[in-house]
């Protein structure tokens, strides 16, 4: 029992601690690409490359060769999502910031309180869950602006894409083997 809690535990205070450094990185990223900007003399220019590429979003759309009216609607829908985000920011972030407080409370609590505990994975679940929906249903939206060879080239290049990333994290892996022995 003690471990499960132990792991429970564990594993809402790493989701939090990704959470705060995430927040922590873009802030970071931002204030680093502001600067680097004015450095560069990109006053009120945004940088096309980044990303999230050009025009089409950060799926791989922009690889697609979308007409200017599929352009249009995808950046429709990222505006869209780009709203609905900055307005339920605020909230979101005052629910990181009480589930974290709660979290570090139970830490440093004499007795670890399981109900509490139950609670706060639960709560953890519900935020990554509700993510998770609204991630699936703008790719899902987008996905419906495309023709079925962009949806068919869309899919060749994740599967493309997932490949590499096995084959390099097998690769790290067999570095590591390496690097002990």
């Amino acid at each position: 029992m003690n471990k499960l809690v132990l792991s429970t535990v564990l594993a809402v205070s790493g989701s939090l601690a990704m959470v705060g450094c995430t927040q922590a990185s873009a802030v970071s990223e931002s204030q680093t690409t502001a600067a680097t900007k004015m450095q560069h003399g990109m006053h009120g220019q945004h940088h096309k490359g980044g990303p999230m590429g050009k025009r089409g979003g950060g799926y791989g759309y922009q690889q697609l060769n979308l007409t200017a009216e599929q352009q249009a609607q995808m950046q429709a829908l990222r505006e869209a999502q780009k709203q609905k985000h900055q307005a339920n920011r605020q909230q979101h972030q005052a629910q990181m910031q009480q589930l974290h407080a709660q979290t570090q409370a139970l830490i440093n609590s004499p007795t670890l309180n399981t109900t509490s505990l139950n609670n706060l994975a639960e709560q953890q679940a519900a935020f990554s869950k509700q993510r998770f929906i609204e991630r699936v249903q703008t790719q899902h939206a987008m996905a419906q602006i495309l023709t079925d060879e962009q949806k068919a080239q869309l899919q060749k290049m994740r599967e493309e894409r997932q490949a590499k990333f096995k084959s390099k994290m097998a690769q790290r892996a067999d570095n590591a083997n390496a690097s002990a022995k």
